[in-house]
């Protein structure tokens, strides 16, 4: 708990050393993998973790527990990458709920959404569609929607600019389609599957305006705050982040915000300075106490227990 408020971070990457390879495997003309890892570390002045996730995930409980945090909403940044964040979660189940990102292209698609959403108990998934060039209104989706409602999961999907670090790094392209990459594509499928919570990250990543039609239209898309919002920077109508938090709170209510702060790189670990920057900033604008318990905790909670 940080002063009056306990903290569900609901964006928080859980960057394994099987995410690691999984990356650098994707590296055309590559070299082999251990030299791949080191050069990766280098560029980017990472930190690679060790083989085993258990120790890792120890790693994350002793950061969290230095900076008061209750809860993450760890997400498995990688198809593939599943297990690593399943073993987290069995380890320490009332500090972690997890999430798997998925290939919606993959053959197997279907097979691995079902077996980690009913047995291993990971609690939605994350779809990336301008990068893996598939709009999600696509129908080809539909049954994977339907797993989701029925495991009353989440689908938590980027728009806007699709910034990925650890690509840039590990000299692996992002190649994006913007066609694929506007929130308003959620508003048909939000209307046909009302039993799942869409989740848009980083305030709509620079769809600001698009983002916020769709929090008026569909009660069941909800809007996560995380990591620096950089985005802001070059968005037309140049907004700082209080007036983002201010539209946002009209458009959605305090009750469809989650916090996150985008933490994930080692050795920064935590980014405990965007859980300061934005909880001081909402109690200056003079917001609730009961609302700014939702963004931080009471939100993320009612969704994925806590």
């Amino acid at each position: 708990m940080i002063g009056l408020f306990k903290i569900f971070d609901a964006h928080v990457h859980f960057y394994s050393n099987s995410y690691f390879k999984f990356l650098v495997k994707q590296k055309p003309n590559r070299a082999d993998i251990s030299t791949e890892l080191k050069n990766l570390a280098a560029k980017g002045h990472l930190e690679i973790p060790g083989e085993d996730p258990l120790q890792f995930a120890k790693r994350w409980i002793d950061i969290i527990d230095k900076w008061k945090l209750e809860r993450l909403l760890l997400f498995g940044s990688m198809p593939g990458d599943e297990d690593a964040v399943v073993k987290a979660v069995q380890a320490f189940p009332t500090r972690f709920t997890g999430l798997f990102a998925v290939d919606p292209n993959s053959n197997v698609l279907m097979e691995n959404a079902e077996k980690r959403l009913k047995e291993d108990k990971l609690r939605g998934i994350l779809l990336y569609p301008s990068l893996y060039q598939i709009s999600v209104n696509d129908e080809w989706l539909f049954p994977l929607y339907n797993l989701v409602q029925d495991c009353k999961g989440v689908v938590f999907t980027h728009f806007g600019k699709l910034i990925m670090r650890p690509r840039d790094f590990a000299g692996v392209p992002t190649v994006v389609n913007e066609q694929f990459a506007n929130p308003k594509d959620l508003v048909p499928v939000a209307k046909k599957f009302p039993g799942v919570r869409f989740i848009v990250p980083n305030f709509g990543a620079g769809k600001f305006e698009e983002l916020l039609d769709v929090g008026r239209t569909c009660p069941n898309v909800y809007v996560d705050t995380a990591g620096s919002n950089s985005w802001m920077l070059t968005h037309e109508s140049k907004p700082d982040l209080r007036r983002v938090f201010q539209r946002t709170i009209e458009a959605f209510t305090s009750s469809r915000i989650l916090f996150g702060s985008d933490s994930g790189m080692l050795p920064r670990g935590y980014r405990y300075d965007i859980v300061d920057n934005q909880l001081k900033l909402l109690q200056e604008m003079r917001i609730p106490i009961a609302d700014i318990k939702k963004v931080f905790y009471e939100n993320a909670a009612s969704i994925f227990g806590g």
